[in-house]
């Protein structure tokens, strides 16, 4: 893939999961990728529990449990806080470590359907746009809160903005900044860094300007992403979905 300038562009999928998710539904969402996006771009896959990725094209990154993450989860006590920071955490650690220009988060219960063009995800992230993601908002406690539907995001990393993103991310985590968050999902995480960094006059790019609630399906996306929501994945698994798509590996 090329920029507006001709240049080469390299893109970069990443998720992550456990066994027993692996076993339900991520199983089918990381064939969907092999089946088409495996030629444009590679997917690393956080394996939470260690266990072996049985799809061809798939690279493990395993489970990076820093310090600042064992700290976490032991200053807290909500399971859902603990649960949803698993992700964070993987965010944090790709964000790092993955060599890329665009950082592309898909979701372990995101099936993708057809093969996304390039085009579109140039169109969809260019050069100077640092995220785009879906925004969402949330009424509660006569506050209009952000927040972000993170099943699907795209971070530039080539952008100037970039590091400052990575540390204001990161900075929510380590320090427990949640007065600024509904709830301290991850989804309310990167809605607040989206902000800070619009703040500061960064370009973001919100594929969700009508404010539903379940963006992807009414989205540019909406062809080519499937994004089980809780109740519809719990009635799947992955024999059901890979007979719906013909997935195998």
């Amino acid at each position: 893939m090329e920029d507006d300038q001709g240049v080469s562009m390299n893109y970069a999928a990443f998720t992550t999961m456990n066994r027993d998710y692996y076993d339900h539904c991520g199983r089918s969402m990381l064939r969907s990728y092999k089946k088409c996006l495996s030629d444009l771009m590679p997917m690393y896959v956080y394996n939470e529990d260690g266990f072996e990725v049985k799809v061809k094209t798939v690279t493990e990154m395993g489970w990076h449990e820093s310090p600042e993450y064992t700290a976490f989860q032991e200053r807290h006590s909500n399971s859902h806080v603990k649960k949803f920071a698993k992700k964070g955490f993987s965010v944090i650690h790709a964000m790092k470590n993955i060599s890329c220009d665009r950082l592309i988060w898909f979701d372990a219960d995101t099936i993708i359907q057809n093969e996304i063009p390039q085009h579109l995800f140039e169109l969809i992230s260019p050069k100077d746009v640092l995220s785009t993601h879906f925004s969402v908002w949330h009424w509660k406690n006569e506050k209009e809160w952000h927040s972000c539907e993170t099943g699907f995001f795209v971070i530039n990393k080539n952008h100037p903005g970039f590091w400052d993103f990575y540390e204001t991310y990161r900075h929510i985590y380590v320090n427990d900044r949640s007065d600024e968050l509904r709830r301290f999902y991850d989804g309310e995480v990167y809605g607040r860094t989206v902000e800070l960094m619009e703040k500061k006059g960064h370009k973001m790019m919100n594929l969700n300007p009508g404010k539903h609630k379940t963006p992807i399906s009414r989205s540019v996306l909406a062809p080519y992403l499937n994004h089980f929501k809780a109740g519809v994945k719990d009635n799947l698994n992955n024999e059901t979905i890979e007979s719906r798509y013909d997935l195998d590996d």
